[in-house]
């Protein structure tokens, strides 16, 4: 007798399934879009600089407008915020498209790849909160799981795509163009989302009012304050790896260059087979230990790399690597769509997307002075024991949640069909 397969009520979701495929297309497009803006500036300039200012620019929209776009978000429908946003990049591709066929200046490629994140901006916070809606709680860890294993495979497909396509047609403007379709796709799927309203604000309040009043509510929840202090600590911890790797396997293991890829190829392997545990384990887990458990572990990791010292060993480590990063930041998401009332969702990401690069610049100068000053050996061990340290402060605000018998707000949620 063959018994029926019980498929996951969130799996049979059509406006989870339109949000998903919705994220997943345009995921895949920024991967697209991103290398090519990169091998294109590459091109025109030859210069490092030039590309580094690229990385630059698209980071600094989260950094300087994201608390203020967060309070649009938490004032206005998510999604026709995120319709609208998904138009305005479809444009912005296009007209990037068409201005690569004649020959642009660089400022003008900086201007476009400015105002795209900037629209970003305004998207991710109304995905966070518009999920939260869709989501019920307890399917909240598979759905994240799902998200960030399919953000791991669109961003391998999109870049492989990119090098694809300009190496084999030598232009750009087909790339760009594939980009402003998959946001015009991801817009007309996000249309089809119908019947989830979102909670209109409590009163009128000015921008920097409703910041303060945001901030207040992140200062005052245990639990949203552990939240920033994983997010803060991972990204600290992250930072250098991507850094670090290539130095150590050529200047200090002297090893062939010809490893990175392989040894990175590994990481992506096991973000692809941690996301696709999360999901296939999603009931039996928790949230808040998914994320304790897996950093302790990470740090652990981290520290021990000073003694891989051959490529088998640090190909293994970057597989547990990968499984762990994916499971910590499924976590992170499934924790963050059940504490944060839906009101602060968007300032809330918006505070969230600032984190990153603040800290990364930080962890960046860390890597550079500590690193040539002790040797990269030294920097993997103050890593990881600076992750530990960090996990073991977000578990007691963690701890002083429970103790305060602090519960995520209650939510109105539309049962799954």
């Amino acid at each position: 007798m063959i018994t029926a397969v019980r498929v996951p009520a969130i799996a049979r979701d059509r406006h989870f399934l339109a949000l998903w495929t919705a994220h997943s297309v345009s995921t895949l497009g920024d991967a697209l879009t991103t290398l090519t803006l990169i091998l294109l500036i590459t091109e025109r300039t030859h210069s490092v600089a030039a590309v580094g200012g690229l990385t630059v620019i698209i980071a600094v929209p989260s950094i300087v407008i994201g608390l203020v776009s967060g309070v649009y978000v938490d004032r206005h429908n998510r999604r026709r915020t995120m319709i609208v946003a998904d138009a305005s990049r479809a444009v912005l591709l296009a007209a990037l498209a068409i201005l690569t066929l004649a020959s642009p200046a660089l400022p003008a490629l900086y201007l476009i790849a400015l105002l795209q994140a900037s629209v970003g901006t305004f998207f991710n916070p109304a995905r966070a909160g518009l999920m939260q809606m869709i989501v019920p709680a307890d399917e909240q860890v598979r759905a994240n799981s799902l998200i960030q294993t399919t953000t791991v495979i669109d961003e391998l497909v999109g870049t492989t795509l990119a090098g694809v396509l300009v190496a084999s047609s030598h232009t750009y403007w087909i790339a760009f163009t594939i980009d402003a379709a998959t946001f015009a796709l991801s817009g007309v799927l996000i249309a089809t989302i119908r019947g989830i309203h979102s909670p209109p604000p409590e009163q009128r309040q000015t921008t920097w009012t409703a910041i303060v009043d945001g901030m207040r509510a992140v200062r005052s929840s245990p639990a949203l304050r552990a939240l920033l202090l994983v997010f803060g600590a991972l990204t600290f911890a992250l930072s250098p790896m991507a850094v670090l790797l290539a130095p150590y396997i050529v200047d200090t293991l002297h090893l062939s260059t010809g490893w990175i890829g392989v040894i990175q190829a590994g990481d992506t392997a096991g973000n692809i087979v941690g996301g696709t545990l999360a999901a296939v384990t999603a009931r039996h887990l928790k949230p808040r230990g998914l994320i304790i458990a897996g950093m302790m572990t990470l740090a652990a990791l981290i520290a021990s790399l000073t003694w891989a010292t051959t490529v088998a060993a640090l190909l293994i480590a970057y597989v547990v690597f990968g499984l762990l990063t994916v499971t910590i930041q499924t976590g992170i998401g499934a924790l963050t769509q059940t504490e944060v009332d839906n009101a602060l969702m968007g300032r809330f990401i918006g505070l969230m997307s600032i984190t990153p690069g603040a800290i990364s610049v930080l962890a960046m100068t860390f890597v550079g002075s500590l690193g040539a000053a002790v040797g990269i050996r030294t920097v993997f061990l103050i890593s990881g024991g600076s992750l530990a340290l960090g996990t073991t402060l977000a578990w007691r605000q963690f701890h002083r949640a429970t103790r305060q018998g602090a519960q995520p707000r209650a939510r109105e949620r539309r049962p799954l069909t």
